[in-house]
C-alpha cells in the first residue's frame, strides 16, 4: 500500500548492487506500499506491560524441515454473506486534521519505536536503526530495520533478539502464524539467495544458486510466493514462484507472471500487466486457472479485503512521496466502489468493511505530521484512529 509507483519500481529495475536494493527499500517508505496482514476481528487491547529487548542479536540457524512444533492459529475471516449497499460519494477528498476520532487499530503498527496492537503487549525496537516494516508472528515481533549501510530482520521474542542479514521485504500470513522473506547479496552483487519461512521461532530455508533479484510477494496457507530476474540490470525478465516450506525446491507458476498481491484464500491474484514511466495497468487473475477476469489502467492493485470479495489500488503512474488517492474497487467485476483522495502512504485492510491507512494532515518529509486513519467501504466514513503526530508510524506488512 505503488506508483511509477514502488512495486511498479521494483517490477522494471532490477538492483545492481546491495546497496541499490537497500535503496529502493528506504525509497519504498516515501510511495504507498502493500501492507497485507493482519486480517483478524478486532483484538482486545495489549495487557503485557511494555518491554525492551536486551540481548544481544544472533544468527539463526535455518532448519532443514518444517518446524516440528506448529503454533496455534487464530481462526481465519469469515467472508461476508451480503455485499455491503454502498451509501455517499463514489469520491472522497480527505482532510485529516478535522476527522474525529474512532478506536485504536485492531491490528499491529508501529509508532515511534513501539509495535503496538495485534496479540501481544507494546514492544520497543531498541537502537536508532531506521525501520521499515513490522510485523507480528504468534508471540514474536519481526520488524526489518536498515542503518544505510545495510538491512535485516530482527525477531524479538522470549530468547531475546535474532536477525537475517540482507533482507528487502517481508510478507506476514494473514491469520499471523508466519512469515516469509528473501536475503541476499551481502557485499555486491550474487547471484542466487535464500527464502525464508519463519514462525516466530524457528526458521525453514530455502537455499538457491541461480537467478537475481529475490523478493517475496505473498504467504498464503502453506505456500510462499515469490519473484526474480534472470538476469541482474537492464532487460531483465521477472518470473514468479512458488514453494511450500520444507519442500526442497520451488515451482515456477507461469500463469502469475509479474503478480503483486494475492488474496489470502489464495484463489484471486493481482499482476501487473504494463509498465512505463507513465503508469501501468493491473489485472486479477483466478490462481487456480490463470485465467484473466479483468484489467484497469487507472489503478495499480496492491491489496485485497479479507474475504477476497475488494480489491484496493492507487492511481497508476504515482509518483513521489505519497500516493494521491486510494481505491475500493469489486474484486469481481473492477468497478469502483470508493476513492479517498489524500497523501498515503500505507494501507492495511483491517476488515472486509474497513481500511487503515497512514495519512498526512501536513508537511512532507520528516517535518509530515500523519495519522492512522480508518475508512468505511460501504459509507466512505473516515475517522482517526491515531492522534495526528509527528512520530513515525506504520502499519504491519
Amino acid at each position: 500500500m505503488k506508483r511509477q509507483n514502488g512495486a511498479l519500481v521494483a517490477l522494471v529495475a532490477a538492483v545492481t548492487v546491495a546497496a541499490v536494493v537497500l535503496g529502493a527499500t528506504i525509497a519504498s517508505r516515501q510511495v504507498p506500499q502493500r501492507q497485507s496482514t493482519a486480517y483478524a476481528a478486532p483484538l482486545p487491547a495489549p495487557t503485557t506491560p511494555t518491554t525492551t529487548p536486551s540481548k544481544a542479536a544472533q544468527t539463526p540457524k535455518p532448519a532443514t524441515t518444517t518446524p516440528s512444533l506448529q503454533p496455534s492459529t487464530p481462526s481465519a475471516p469469515t467472508a461476508p454473506t451480503d455485499t455491503p449497499t454502498l451509501t455517499g460519494p463514489t469520491k472522497i477528498t480527505l482532510a485529516v486534521s478535522k476527522l474525529g476520532t474512532g478506536r485504536q487499530p485492531q491490528i499491529p503498527y508501529l509508532s515511534g519505536r513501539q509495535v503496538r496492537g495485534g496479540a501481544g503487549g507494546t514492544v520497543t525496537i531498541p537502537g536508532k536503526d531506521d525501520v521499515l516494516e513490522i510485523a507480528r508472528v504468534n508471540s514474536s515481533v519481526l520488524a526489518l530495520t536498515t542503518n544505510g549501510n545495510g538491512s535485516q530482520v530482527l525477531r524479538f521474542d522470549a530468547n531475546g533478539v535474532a536477525s537475517v542479514a540482507n533482507v528487502n521485504h517481508m510478507e506476514a500470513k494473514a491469520d499471523q502464524s508466519g512469515a516469509a522473506y528473501a536475503a541476499f547479496g551481502a557485499d555486491g552483487p550474487v547471484e542466487g539467495g535464500t527464502i525464508y519461512a519463519d514462525t516466530g521461532t524457528s526458521l525453514t530455508a530455502l537455499k538457491l544458486t541461480k537467478r537475481w533479484n529475490f523478493k517475496v510477494l505473498s504467504y498464503v496457507g502453506d505456500k510462499v510466493y515469490f519473484e526474480s530476474s534472470d538476469v541482474l540490470g537492464s532487460g531483465a525478465s521477472w518470473s514468479t514462484y512458488v514453494w511450500s516450506p520444507g519442500e526442497p525446491e520451488a515451482k515456477l507458476v507461469k500463469a502469475l507472471a509479474s503478480m503483486t498481491t494475492m488474496s489470502a484464500d489464495g484463489k484471486s491474484a493481482a499482476t501487473a500487466l504494463l509498465v512505463s514511466n507513465t503508469g501501468s495497468c493491473s489485472a486479477v487473475t483466478a490462481v487456480e486457472t490463470g485465467q484473466r477476469e479483468w484489467k484497469t489502467c487507472d489503478y495499480y492493485l496492491n491489496d485485497f479485503s479479507p474475504s477476497g470479495a475488494t480489491v484496493f489500488g492507487v492511481p497508476s503512474g504515482d509518483d513521489g512521496y505519497c500516493s494521491s488517492a486510494e481505491a475500493a474497487l469489486d474484486a469481481k467485476t473492477g468497478k469502483l466502489l470508493r476513492e479517498w483522495k489524500g497523501c498515503l502512504q500505507s494501507i492495511t485492510p483491517e476488515d472486509d468493511e474497513h481500511l487503515l491507512m497512514v495519512a498526512t494532515a501536513s508537511g512532507e518529509g520528516d517535518n509530515a505530521k500523519t495519522a492512522i486513519i480508518r475508512c468505511t467501504v460501504s459509507t466512505g466514513d473516515c475517522e482517526l484512529a491515531t492522534p495526528v503526530s509527528s512520530d513515525r508510524l506504520l502499519l504491519s506488512t
